[in-house]
């Protein structure tokens, strides 16, 4: 049975599939490289405008801070007057709270921080004192203020901005302050939704106690937030940007800012997810931009590919074949137009005129053995070759002379060589034409017959061993030989396996007593 040959690849699929492989991998790399820095782009243009937006939002409720110190500080200017008059309290009190709505209640206090008005009424009583830390703060403290968020005796999550009122000759009277419900609709929550950002980017302010003042989840407004990155930086007064997670472990894109003459920091946050959901698309689009391109490019890599090959394969296919006739005049067909073709050709044509006269000068050594005439093992050789070559069926004689060692210790070895001649005549005698007789070294011979059977073989064999021992072999006499017979067949499918089963054969020949045939 022939054995399978293993295919091996052919430098033309090679040369297309690592320019393939180079292609794809720069085009994978470029998508790669594009789709970081896209991302970075898009992540850092994101960054840029919430501290933007932040810094916007922190600039306009400063900006509204101060406006109401202002109105507070016009009011405190007209108490000044006259503030011992109820009916000047009442008055100022109320134009406070009801110009804009900046405050939800307006209190009026003297030095010691008793209540002298409030508007609307009755939500204080007048002459009672303030419990409010922070009201006693702006009491204490005689300066414009503006309170953390704290929740007032009447249960409001509120902030209280103040401003002391000072008469002419510079002596203390008291404080006027505004306080907004933080939960409520309110002038803060109106300042923070003028600037509505779009694609899922809110808004949040925190005091210094990191207690939320506004938060477009209602809910949240008045919690205490346990961490916060960016907070804490806009409570150390700085402004920027940075990636966090929120509570829930989001990660978000922050940019984060002070409230000017406040302790506030506002947070300008949008989903990392959000901010990045146009890259898909984006790579999508830029992928189906480079796939004609890419198309065209590994097609014209497949032209170039077997353009540069073809005569290297063409060589290749001339090189299986060198000890023909018809070679050399291949090699001269072949276009080699590039330099290293045409140096394989020249190469190739060289070795094969070289082959040609080696081949030569081998058949004529490998034609006899030099005593014998016979064909040596290189001649054996190279007809069980061509024998395997072909798959023709064939069968091997392995000979042995028997006792070949006496006749040279008692005869000397010009008498062994006499009777080495007469063996390799008479094997030429009962050869036919194709049959090949070849002297495998010593005493030992093979018979090659193709076409032969294992009866036939061993006919031929029986008939050599009879020839043999009835010839008379001057200074020697008689000689007799053990013969071993194979036959290739499924079992014994190659030259050694064949040889090698004609060996046992003729070494059970020697072991049952010699002078026989063991097929």
């Amino acid at each position: 049975m022939k054995k399978a040959t293993r295919r091996r690849l052919d430098l033309r699929f090679l040369m297309l599939a690592f320019a393939i492989f180079s292609a794809l991998a720069t085009l994978a790399n470029s998508l790669v490289v594009a789709y970081g820095v896209q991302r970075d782009a898009l992540i850092h243009a994101t960054l840029e405008a919430n501290h933007a937006y932040a810094a916007k939002v922190a600039s306009s409720i400063g900006a509204f801070l101060a406006s109401a110190h202002a109105h507070l500080d016009y009011s405190a200017q007209q108490l000044a007057e006259d503030f011992t008059s109820q009916r000047l309290l009442h008055a100022e009190a109320r134009r406070l709270q009801e110009q804009d709505e900046d405050f939800n209640t307006v209190v009026i206090t003297d030095a010691d921080g008793k209540v002298l008005h409030t508007h609307p009424d009755n939500l204080l009583a007048t002459g009672s004192n303030l419990n409010s830390e922070e009201v006693r703060r702006s009491v204490e403290e005689r300066r414009p203020l503006i309170s953390h968020a704290y929740t007032s005796s009447a249960g409001n999550l509120m902030v209280f901005i103040s401003q002391p009122i000072f008469a002419a000759d510079g002596s203390f009277l008291g404080v006027i302050g505004g306080a907004m419900y933080i939960r409520q609709n309110s002038a803060l929550g109106t300042v923070v939704s003028h600037h509505f950002h779009h694609d899922g980017t809110f808004a949040f302010v925190a005091d210094k106690n990191r207690r939320l003042l506004h938060h477009p989840d209602n809910k949240r407004i008045g919690q205490v937030l346990k961490t916060s990155a960016t907070v804490d930086a806009a409570l150390r007064g700085e402004t920027g940007s940075m990636a966090v997670n929120n509570y829930l472990g989001v990660p978000m894109l922050a940019g984060y800012a002070p409230v000017p003459n406040a302790d506030w920091a506002v947070v300008a946050q949008q989903p990392r997810a959000i901010a990045l959901s146009t890259l898909g698309k984006l790579m999508q689009s830029m992928f189906l931009d480079l796939l004609p391109a890419s198309i065209v490019g590994l097609l014209l890599l497949w032209i170039g590919a077997r353009w540069i090959t073809r005569p290297l394969q063409q060589l290749a296919d001339s090189a299986t074949h060198l000890s023909q006739a018809q070679t050399i005049d291949e090699l001269g067909r072949i276009k080699a137009w590039y330099k290293e073709p045409a140096a394989i050709r020249r190469a190739l044509i060289a070795s094969v005129q070289s082959l040609h006269r080696k081949i030569g000068r081998l058949s004529e050594e490998a034609q006899s053995d030099p005593m014998t005439g016979l064909a040596n093992r290189r001649g054996m050789n190279a007809a069980l070759d061509m024998l395997d070559q072909s798959q023709r069926p064939y069968a091997a004689l392995a000979l042995d002379i028997d006792y070949f060692k006496r006749v040279n210790d008692n005869h000397g070895h010009d008498a062994g060589d006499v009777a080495l001649k007469q063996v390799a005549d008479i094997l030429n005698q009962h050869s036919r034409a194709d049959d090949l007789a070849c002297r495998a070294g010593g005493e030992e011979f093979v018979l090659l017959l193709p076409d032969t059977d294992t009866a036939g073989a061993a006919a031929i064999a029986e008939r050599i061993r009879i020839a043999i021992a009835a010839v008379l072999i001057p200074q020697v006499g008689h000689i007799t030989i053990s013969i071993g017979v194979a036959t290739r067949g499924p079992a014994l499918d190659d030259a050694p396996a064949i040889l090698k089963q004609a060996d046992d054969n003729l070494y059970r020949a020697k072991a049952a007593g010699r002078n026989r045939v063991v097929a």
